[in-house]
């Protein structure tokens, strides 16, 4: 057992007090280089994203355009529709005076 305290025992060595510090700029060395790279990562990054964006948005007034677009032919269809059924007499007229009259 006594030899694992001799193994275990640690010298103190006395501290220097340090006058001067020097601290690089933050545009120097590793952490220039890290801090620039990450700026352009995060720009590289934005024009993507902007990039996807601006895509997205193009896409979606094409499909709302394109909604518009069947929504009107969908109503011309559907008038289109009554006014054939209305001139074959398979509906009544649309003013109502016709359903009217017969159900009296």
């Amino acid at each position: 057992m006594p030899k694992q305290k001799d193994e275990r025992e640690t010298s103190l060595a006395a501290l220097q007090p340090i006058d001067d510090i020097v601290v690089p700029a933050p545009d120097s060395g590793f952490l220039g280089r890290f801090l620039q790279d990450t700026e352009n990562m995060l720009k590289a990054r934005a024009m993507r994203m902007n990039g996807l964006l601006r895509t997205l948005n193009e896409s979606g007034q094409r499909t709302e355009l394109l909604f518009r677009k069947a929504a009107e032919r969908m109503e011309a269809a559907h008038s289109k529709l009554e006014r054939d059924l209305h001139k074959a007499g398979l509906m009544p007229p649309p003013n109502g005076d016709g359903a009217e009259g017969q159900e009296e």
